[in-house]
């Protein structure tokens, strides 16, 4: 019984959070990633940690892999991925740059973009 109620409370707060979510920008799905891997992970933990369908996750790792933020652990049947110090260097600056930056700026750039002036 209890489980149940916990899988039912579990399942709203994850439907609640989707349903608040907005798009994110190419940054904060690659600090999602890095922040993800700080300890070996599979590609299905970080899938689901960052929120990612497997197509996504898999572009996004092979592109930090390549830019040397993150490193390919092979540990016998399974691949793992870790933060590298590079990764940790960029994941420190993106956190400084978001306690800079005014909350909602993405989406006032992107609003006034869009905008057409009549």
């Amino acid at each position: 019984m209890r489980c149940i109620l916990y899988e039912i409370s579990h399942i709203q707060c994850v439907f609640y959070f989707i349903g608040q979510m907005k798009n994110r920008s190419r940054y904060e799905v690659i600090a999602a990633i890095l922040k993800s891997v700080t300890k070996e992970e599979t590609r299905t933990k970080i899938m689901y940690k960052a929120m990612l369908s497997n197509d996504q996750c898999k572009l996004y790792l092979d592109s930090l892999i390549k830019s040397g933020l993150v490193h390919e652990v092979n540990n016998g049947d399974k691949t793992l991925y870790r933060i590298t110090p590079k990764g940790s260097r960029f994941l420190s600056y993106y956190d400084q740059m978001k306690e800079l930056l005014p909350v909602g700026i993405e989406e006032n750039l992107a609003d006034e973009y869009y905008h057409l002036s009549t």
